[in-house]
């Protein structure tokens, strides 16, 4: 690397004052919501082939899938090998299965840890016998962990062998937005059941015409066809048990859907999301802005009995000898508009005959009660989501509210969350899938660690006094200036020839005398030695800014790059630096 102590001004960056809101990627409009047909290509136990045969093919239609991942069986990329699911498989790498995400575009669910059955199982075959709620939960939140540590977010699961029950579906909700089995075949009709997800398997003995009849299906009843496959070879087995499907067929399967221009998305996709009209729709403010006129059956609930995203509060509600009710705040509505309501409901408990009952009060706009509708019942004692559409039934009618009701002697005893009311014709607006950070250790949580080092250990030191970026404050790195440049380096970064980057950096500078805190690019070649560098820009007012600048490298020669950040001598700077963020644009 070269040490820089002479800086010129040779390339223009961007100084974003901190109280601006930048996002690092810009949001893209999309369309009303679908709630028609659509397809969705699942492939559940992170198998190999889903990399090497499944990914290629889908992309040739423009196409791209989700995949369940069994975190425990990542890596076992030989066989035989020690995974449940079948150990004479192969498996994906990590790096596969994040290239899966970040290059080939696909949605990673969650799968468990290890494939077992998480309701009940014999334990003929060696798996564990009737897992503990306490292992369910390890398999759901490590596989969840596990799958974050590499940069993945997964929100959607799957069940191994579509094994679940009431209690394992309670605990699968309060972690992920949807949960698909593999016993539940069908269609899934808006508005869906997120957490019972129907899905068409494919596998040997499933012909390619039998699948281009689901798709005509769905398409003629405006429903979304999950399809669910697992190994994909050139030559399959023909033996259902295998669970092996031809690469042939997939791509004769793509290509129809393709030319029936169905839209094809990711599970999470799929889901019915919008903005959100009710205040409070989680109870993280308690029942501010929610009523009852019953207030010792319809009651907070602290206790982790609600739904993903967040789950500690919901209302906890218990029928009494007479109806009692839970209120929505009033929602302005269109009366030209359709709406979507859902929510989570878990009905524990509920005497036959009965149902949970969802009410709309209509209002003119002088606020007068002038009509209401029946919309729904449940009496369906499971984990679910519970919704329906509704449109004004005037034009007179310019807000509405919603009503859950437990009818009378009813036996209900339930807990619901996550309230969603959403114009259905509206346009959202959805930011486009993350990006990972390329530089390891940019928020500096770790100290000054993960490949970052410093030519000034006394003066560039890890700070933990809360003076880092409003986003993550607690750690940063304090840089307080001598008679001398001193630097900060970052870890290497591996870069694809032809791409551009952009970087940007979190800097609070409390003092400064004269000169700055620069920005230069250290570039290196295949076998990582230094070829050239490349001054970028300088922060030189007091304040908080955010440093963003694009870099491209400057010939094919450079294969990675190290970002400087020179704290320049006699400046009198002392300063906070967080938040190092690179992406490839």
């Amino acid at each position: 690397m070269r040490i820089i102590k002479n800086l010129k001004m040779l390339a223009a960056a961007v100084i974003v004052p901190v109280t601006i809101a930048m996002p690092l990627q810009s949001l893209a409009a999309s369309a009303p919501i679908n709630t028609g047909a659509k397809v969705s290509f699942t492939f559940d136990d992170s198998l190999a082939s889903a990399y090497t045969q499944a990914a290629p093919t889908l992309a040739k239609y423009g196409f791209t899938g989700t995949n369940y991942a069994i975190s425990g069986c990542v890596g076992m990329t030989t066989a035989p090998n020690t995974c449940h699911a079948n150990n004479d498989a192969v498996y994906m790498s990590w790096d596969q299965l994040t290239a899966l995400q970040n290059t080939y575009g696909w949605e990673i669910g969650a799968h468990t840890v290890s494939h077992p059955y998480l309701a009940s199982h014999d334990a003929t075959d060696g798996q564990p016998k009737n897992l503990t709620a306490a292992q369910v939960t390890a398999e759901l939140t490590n596989s969840k962990s596990a799958l974050a540590s590499h940069g993945i977010n997964a929100t959607d699961f799957a069940s191994p062998y579509g094994d679940y029950n009431q209690a394992v579906l309670a605990q699968i909700a309060k972690l992920y937005a949807s949960h698909r089995g593999f016993a539940d075949t069908g269609y899934n009709a808006a508005p869906y059941n997120n957490y019972i997800i129907r899905d068409q398997q494919v596998q040997a003995g499933v012909s390619v015409a039998t699948v281009k009849g689901y798709v005509d299906q769905a398409i003629a009843n405006k429903q979304w066809l999950v399809l669910t496959f697992h190994d994909i070879k050139t030559n399959a087995s023909t033996n259902p048990d295998d669970y092996e499907y031809k690469t042939a067929d997939l791509d004769a399967i793509a290509a129809y859907v393709k030319s029936k221009s169905v839209p094809v998305v990711h599970v999470s996709d799929g889901l019915i999301n919008g903005t959100n009209l009710l205040t409070n729709p989680s109870f993280e403010s308690g029942l501010t802005g929610w009523t009852t006129d019953a207030a010792s059956n319809v009651v907070l609930n602290t206790a982790n009995n609600g739904s993903y995203p967040n789950s500690t509060n919901s209302v906890a509600i218990t029928a009494s000898t007479k109806n009692v009710h839970l209120f929505s705040p009033k929602v302005t509505v269109d009366p030209n508009s359709t709406y979507i309501l859902q929510s989570f409901l878990n009905l524990t408990k509920i005497n036959a005959g009965f149902a949970m009952g969802y009410f709309i009060d209509e209002y003119d706009a002088n606020g007068n009660w002038i009509s209401g509708q029946y919309k729904q019942n449940v009496n369906f004692p499971w984990p679910q989501t519970a919704g329906f559409e509704y449109k004004p039934t005037s034009a007179s009618v310019a807000n509405a509210r919603l009503q859950v009701i437990a009818p009378a002697n009813s036996g209900i005893v339930a807990y619901v969350d996550n309230f969603q009311w959403i114009n259905e014709n509206a346009t959202t607006v959805t930011p486009p899938p993350a990006q990972t950070n390329l530089v390891a250790n940019g928020t500096f949580d770790a100290g000054i660690s993960g490949g970052w080092t410093t030519n000034a250990p006394a003066n560039i030191v890890a700070d933990a006094a809360n003076n880092g970026s409003p986003a993550n404050p607690i750690n940063s790195v304090r840089m307080t200036a001598t008679t001398a440049n001193r630097h900060l380096f970052s870890p290497k970064v591996t870069l694809v020839s032809g791409k551009t980057y952009n970087v940007s950096t979190y800097v609070n500078i409390k003092q400064l005398t004269s000169g700055e805190i620069g920005f230069y690019m250290d570039e290196y070649d295949a076998n990582g030695n230094w070829i050239s560098g490349k001054y970028i820009t300088g922060a030189r007012a007091v304040g908080a800014n955010t440093v963003s600048f694009n870099y491209t490298p400057t010939s094919t020669n450079v294969k990675s790059a190290s970002l400087q950040i020179i704290l320049v001598g006699n400046s009198g700077i002392v300063a906070y630096i967080d938040n190092v963020v690179w992406l490839q644009n």
